[in-house]
């Protein structure tokens, strides 16, 4: 921290893009953990998982539920309190950019995935298609800090898109597939996705 401007010095920090998968949801209409549905004889975690690894991220992990490798702080509080958690971790640890992918859109594309990232990058700032909040790419900065905490003191089950203002989200264009942001979430739109 900054003894005269009262920021936090952020030189030091490692620079990382990191991939969150968001699979900590009940699932209730699904009727089993959507991390399990099968699209294609393959598990949507698997799937989102095999997408990170094509992207240009350091690491990536899942947060909440039984397959949960980055510890969620407020479980089955949403997921813009597990972005807002999860930032508020990151912002001593690193700089750089989190990308926050739910575990139920399985036809998302690596191309799509990099507009987000490079986006975010570039114009230091979190950004989102059109029509979807997620998946979601937002700058890892301590300028969020104190505005994250007053947020989700007020509201714990804070919303994504209080969370996607907060942070003054840009909204993009999105050009690709329209398949590819269908959020699967009965097991209709998972047998559509099959076929």
């Amino acid at each position: 921290m900054c003894a005269v401007s009262g920021i936090q010095d952020t030189s030091s920090l490692q620079y990382r893009q990191l991939g969150f998968i968001l699979a900590g949801g009940l699932s209730s209409r699904m009727g089993q953990d959507k991390a399990t549905v099968s699209i294609n004889g393959q598990a949507m975690l698997d799937t989102a998982r095999q997408l990170l690894d094509t992207a240009p991220l350091h690491q990536h992990y899942v947060l909440g539920g039984p397959f949960s490798t980055f510890a969620e702080r407020t479980p089955q509080h949403g997921p813009g309190r597990a972005i807002a958690d999860v930032l508020l971790q990151l912002m001593r640890q690193c700089t750089g950019t989190a990308l926050f992918l739910p575990v139920d859109m399985p036809c998302l594309s690596t191309d799509s995935i990099n507009i987000l990232l490079e986006t975010a990058s570039s114009a230091k700032r979190a950004c989102y298609f059109a029509d979807s909040f997620l998946p979601v790419a937002i700058p890892i900065t301590p300028r969020y800090e104190r505005a994250l905490a007053e947020l989700i003191k007020a509201k714990p089950c804070v919303s994504i898109r209080a969370v996607l203002a907060m942070c003054d989200a840009q909204s993009l264009p999105f050009t690709a597939n329209s398949k590819e942001l269908v959020n699967v979430n009965t097991r209709v739109i998972a047998n559509s996705l099959s076929a």
